[in-house]
């Protein structure tokens, strides 16, 4: 499987909404209290602070079982997408969708 294969990170997905979401307002409180467990991925090539560009590699172990991954798109439409379709295939991890996307960065 190649993550990169399952959006297209120029588009916005009507097929969004996933299970899980938060807000930035949501994340950077839980990053707070998480720390590390907490991690931002990028899926559109447009980092913010602490995020990571999303890969196959950082769900092939490299961070600890219970890890929440916070996916973020444009508006949030293709992280809740992609978040379906990965949640069952990591169920040691949390994956969650950021409502809004980047287009709702407050900083």
């Amino acid at each position: 499987m190649d993550i990169n294969e399952m959006y297209d990170s120029n588009a916005c997905s009507i097929f969004g909404g996933g299970a899980e979401s938060w807000t930035w307002d949501e994340y950077f409180k839980k990053k707070e209290e998480l720390g590390d467990k907490v991690v931002l991925v990028d899926m559109i090539n447009h980092p913010v602070e602490d995020a990571v560009p999303i890969s196959n590699e950082i769900f092939a172990g490299k961070y600890p079982k219970g890890t929440y991954f916070v996916l973020y798109c444009h508006s949030g439409g293709s992280s809740g997408y992609l978040q379906k379709q990965i949640a069952p295939q990591f169920p040691d991890y949390k994956i969650v969708n950021l409502a809004g996307g980047i287009g709702m960065y407050p900083r």
